[in-house]
C-alpha cells in the first residue's frame, strides 16, 4: 500500500512565498493526513482543520480551523497556571531598592517614549504583512505570475521593516532592563 501519513516540522522556514503557497496548494490537494508543527499563521490558515494545543499540561483538540480557533480561544476564560511560590534569598531580602539617578530617570522615559513608538509601528507592521498575506491567499494573485511575484515582493519589504523593528524592540527592552537593574 502506498504511504500516506506526514509529519512536518515548521515546513515553511526556509521557503519564500510562491514556494509556500505551491506547498499549500499540495497538501490542500493530499488524500493523507499530515500533522505540521509550525509558527506561520498564514500556512496554518490554509492547511489546519483540526487543532492541537496544550492546555493544563494536556494535549486538546479543537476540531476546525486556525482562524476558527484563534477567534474561539479569544472569547473563552483560560484556567490560569498555578503559581509556583518563589523564596527570595537572604541577599534579596537585604537590598532595598536604590533609586535611579535623575539622568537614568530621564533616559529611561526616553527609552520607554521609544519602545512604546515601536510597538505602535510594530502593529502597523504586522497589519500590513498580514493584509499582504491574505492577498497572497487570493486565487487571482497566486495563479497570476506577475501579480504574484508583486505581491511576494511587498511580502518580503513589509516583513523585513517588521523584523527590523521586532529587533529594535528588543534592544529597547534589554536597554531598559539594564538601567531598571
Amino acid at each position: 500500500t502506498d504511504s500516506n501519513f506526514l509529519i512536518l516540522d515548521e515546513p515553511t522556514n526556509h521557503l519564500d512565498i510562491q514556494s509556500v503557497n505551491i506547498l499549500i496548494q499540495a497538501l490542500q490537494q493530499y488524500d493523507g493526513t499530515f500533522i505540521s508543527v509550525s509558527h506561520d499563521r498564514y500556512f496554518l490558515d490554509n492547511v489546519a482543520n483540526k487543532i492541537w494545543f496544550i492546555e493544563e499540561e494536556k494535549i486538546k483538540e479543537y476540531p476546525g480551523t486556525y482562524a476558527e480557533y484563534e477567534e474561539w480561544n479569544s472569547k473563552r476564560v483560560i484556567p490560569a497556571p498555578k503559581p509556583i511560590p518563589v523564596k527570595p534569598t537572604t541577599e534579596e531580602k537585604q537590598k532595598p531598592a536604590e533609586p535611579l539617578p535623575a539622568n537614568a530617570q530621564q533616559q529611561l522615559k526616553k527609552l520607554n517614549d521609544r519602545l512604546k513608538k515601536i510597538e505602535e509601528e510594530i502593529s502597523v507592521f504586522e497589519a500590513s504583512v498580514k493584509a499582504v498575506e491574505a492577498d497572497l491567499a487570493k486565487e487571482e494573485v497566486f495563479s497570476n505570475q506577475h501579480k504574484l511575484n508583486e505581491a511576494n515582493n511587498k511580502y518580503l519589504a513589509e516583513k523585513a521593516l517588521l523584523d527590523h523593528a521586532q529587533k529594535t524592540w528588543e534592544e529597547l527592552a534589554a536597554e531598559i532592563m539594564e538601567l531598571e537593574g
